[in-house]
């Protein structure tokens, strides 16, 4: 099933900007992951498809004294903006980080062994040195939560046809060779489609997305160092699809449960990384 941890943090030590994202977080959850299960911490380093998606580090206070360190949970706020700025995180900051367990197969109780294990250890973030405090409890935030493939396609709407996606993070997509920062019908949804064919066990035909338009958009481009010497541009922004009218409501189920899914995977390329993610809007 696909699930959705919350990683509550706090930084031992000033972390720079160019570590908030990246190969950086990449490599520390492996390092998490190698606790659990070096094998798969090894293994999924030269796996071809990454059965995870990770959101840059979030700041979510400012420095506090030591003897306020021991929170109980901290939760993301809820609809604020994503930060992807060039900014160092505080020693001492209170920090959260999403993680999106998406392959059953590799991750299979990765995540209960991931809460047990990693709390209370020092971790280190390039230079800088963290410390994980807890886990956020399962469906107490809608970043903190988990569904099976099959209740994701049993909950989605059969009726519901215009799609509003907001860009949390900034997204890049394939387009033949090359990485392209355009949302595109086809380069957005089918990617999402792939990515839920490889996963769910429910596969979804290539056609099922033909009925999408594009209805509204409203993006810019932002240019996206990585932490490997290289730099992509990506986009930022929100967009609307439309369904078209008389569309066999077993489609539109189709693409309503791709777009759910969508909140745990991303969308386009190098979700790993801290790409792609997205707030899915409500239809009003």
């Amino acid at each position: 099933m696909p699930e959705s941890l919350v990683v509550n943090l706090v930084s031992e030590s000033t972390i720079p900007f160019q570590y908030l994202r990246g190969h950086h977080l990449y490599r520390l959850f492996l390092a998490l992951i190698s606790t659990v299960d070096t094998d798969l911490a090894h293994s999924l380093q030269t796996h071809r498809y990454h059965g995870f998606a990770l959101s840059p580090l979030q700041i979510a206070s400012q420095p506090q004294p030591a003897s306020a360190r021991n929170l109980k949970f901290l939760l993301p706020p809820q609809r604020s903006p994503f930060q992807y700025a060039n900014k160092s995180v505080p020693a001492g900051s209170h920090c959260w980080w999403r993680l999106a367990l998406l392959d059953d197969v590799l991750f299979a109780h990765i995540g209960p062994r991931l809460k047990q294990t990693v709390a209370r250890k020092t971790w280190y973030l390039g230079p800088s040195k963290l410390h994980v405090t807890n886990f956020v409890p399962v469906n107490s935030h809608e970043w903190a939560s988990h569904n099976s493939y099959q209740q994701l396609y049993k909950q989605a709407s059969d009726r519901n046809r215009q799609i509003t996606i907001q860009l949390l993070t900034p997204a890049v997509f394939h387009q033949g060779k090359y990485a392209s920062p355009l949302p595109s019908r086809d380069a957005l949804f089918h990617s999402l489609r792939r990515c839920w064919n490889r996963y769910s066990g429910l596969v979804f035909a290539p056609n099922t997305i033909l009925p999408i338009t594009v209805q509204t958009f409203n993006l810019r481009t932002v240019p996206l160092a990585l932490g490997n010497s290289k730099t992509i541009v990506g986009c930022l922004g929100e967009l609307t699809f439309q369904i078209l009218e008389n569309t066999d409501p077993l489609v539109i189920k189709r693409i309503n449960a791709l777009t759910d899914f969508s909140r745990y995977c991303g969308i386009g390329d190098k979700t790993h990384l801290g790409l792609g993610m997205v707030h899915i809007k409500a239809t009003k």
